[in-house]
């Protein structure tokens, strides 16, 4: 585990299967009766304590483990010799400012995050296995509808939200990741020099928080629309469209979805 200074076990449900080969347009998702749980994996391609991590988050699927992966690669690492090409700024920030949520100082690699708590026992399959079955057990507190279609530069993507609970409405927001599969880098420097490393699950981009209307969000709702960029270099085939609503003070995780994109 390499330190560095801050700079559930059920199906998934949704309103139907969708076939990434018959691509019907819009897709439309809906959350199930049970909480689905997000996983966050912090790596990088300069970090030679985390092939282990990356190999055994690829994994993971929400229809084996009802968990969603998002792979963050962070771009601290960069320094020592390998740019990470998957490595995003934002995605560092994103790990520093849920350390700080948890009252901690220091970001490091592997890190897995579960519905925003650190899990440093991820390695443990029991232990990892019944923190999933904890949040499957939970209520949903917010119950999400996805609906999104093609467009020219990629998709119009629209969440609707909706909290029963009106002391979780204050903190809420919506956040939409775009994540790709099947990836894989020869690495030629730094630490992991030499070595072929796959990835899974890998955070293409991540928008958010999105907070919707003032008068949606008094009634109970989080509606967000807003396009999605499609880059020319993402496999359209190996992408998923991943929607959660989490608490921004808490880091709690109220609900989330996913769905694969289309193939063409």
């Amino acid at each position: 585990m390499r330190m560095l200074m801050a700079v559930s076990m059920v199906a998934f449900m949704i309103g139907s299967e969708v076939d990434a080969a018959t691509c019907p347009s819009p897709q439309r998702v809906s959350s199930g009766a049970s909480t689905l749980a997000i996983a966050e994996l912090y790596t990088s391609e300069g970090c030679d304590s985390c092939p282990p991590a990356d190999k055994w988050f690829s994994t993971l699927s929400v229809q084996k483990d009802g968990v969603i992966p998002l792979a963050f690669h962070v771009d601290y690492w960069d320094y020592i010799g390998w740019k990470d090409r998957f490595a995003n700024a934002a995605f560092s920030e994103r790990q520093r400012e849920s350390v700080r949520r948890q009252g901690g100082r220091t970001s490091y690699t592997p890190q897995i995050m579960v519905n925003g708590q650190d899990q440093r026992f991820w390695s443990d399959a029991s232990r990892f296995g019944s923190s999933l079955k904890n949040i499957a057990a939970r209520t949903p507190r917010a119950n999400l509808t996805l609906e999104f279609s093609a467009s020219t530069s990629g998709l119009d993507a629209g969440l609707t939200a909706t909290l029963p609970q009106i002391a979780d409405r204050a903190d809420a927001a919506v956040f939409f990741a775009v994540t790709e599969s099947n990836l894989s880098s020869r690495v030629t420097a730094g630490e992991n020099r030499g070595a072929t490393l796959k990835h899974d699950h890998v955070v293409r981009a991540i928008f958010g928080p999105l907070s919707g209307e003032a008068k949606d969000r008094a009634e109970g709702k989080l509606v967000v629309k807003r396009p999605i960029t499609i880059e020319q270099n993402w496999k359209r085939g190996d992408l998923s469209l991943v929607a959660f609503v989490q608490n921004l003070r808490t880091g709690e995780i109220y609900q989330a979805l996913s769905a694969p994109m289309c193939a063409s």
